[in-house]
């Protein structure tokens, strides 16, 4: 099945719909339409944490009980949901007051953690192509808070958009090695467990044959034992500790 990305539908309908409240309200009159966009993008995150980034529309119409066809009086097609559901899962629910006072490095140390989190609770969006992004109110929240880390500092905005790039890539590429799920359609035939205990005697004998010096020194077991967070911490601090003189030769003065 082919991988679900961004930007693939009709890109009015995706912007309509995504900056839908910043449009003018009609009244109208009569009851309640029975469902919003935003109950249908909710029931669509809900399906895809279960059956991942190539759930069926039905499975969308099935978490909400309506008809088959009911949400595309509201929604367009999957692509444009698609739009929709990465916009929302990028959605920004802390406390504003809290970010008060903190330096640029605690800003873009919150800018990983939380794409980090959004990766462990909804693994589905790492098998989404974002090449074509499609921004809406949400993500642009997010990339407006990136930015903020530089306020302050006095750094060409390509430079700016090259470090929250950067951040982003080593989160994301981290995430795609350790967070993402085993297809449905070709799902392994050994669990994890299963899979290193077949290796480790072909391992051993590779070992044994002297051919791998260089890996035969690694004496500790536990060089070994790294878990995905720990992983992509280690690559964002050391990240920032090389950006640090940088941003502290382009601070500005007070």
């Amino acid at each position: 099945m082919a991988t679900p990305q961004t930007g693939a539908g009709d890109p009015t309908r995706s912007l309509e719909l995504l900056w839908r409240e910043f449009a003018p309200q009609p009244s109208r009159p009569g009851p309640k339409p029975k469902l919003t966009v935003d109950r249908i993008v909710e029931a669509a995150i809900a399906v895809a944490d279960r059956e991942g980034s190539c759930f069926g529309m039905r499975s969308v119409s099935a978490e909400l009980g309506v008809g088959a066809m009911t949400i595309y009086r509201y929604v367009p097609g999957k692509h444009e949901l698609i739009d929709l559901m990465v916009d929302r899962v990028s959605r920004n629910d802390g406390d504003e007051a809290l970010l008060e006072g903190l330096g640029w490095r605690d800003r873009l140390e919150l800018l990983a953690e939380g794409t980090w989190e959004v990766y462990g609770a909804h693994p589905w969006l790492l098998e989404i192509n974002q090449r074509r992004p499609v921004f809406g109110p949400d993500s642009m929240a997010g990339y407006d808070f990136a930015i903020s880390a530089f306020e302050g500092h006095d750094l060409p905005d390509r430079e700016v958009n090259l470090v929250i790039t950067a951040i982003m890539n080593l989160v994301t590429g981290t995430a795609r090695q350790y967070l993402m799920r085993d297809s449905a359609e070709e799902a392994p035939v050994a669990d994890e467990r299963e899979w290193w205990a077949k290796q480790e005697p072909y391992l051993n004998r590779a070992f044994e044959s002297g051919m791998y010096r260089h890996i035969q020194r690694f004496a500790d077991e536990s060089a070994w034992d790294v878990t995905a967070h720990q992983a992509m911490r280690y690559a964002l601090e050391r990240f920032l500790d090389g950006l640090a003189p940088r941003m502290e030769a382009a601070r500005r003065e007070a």
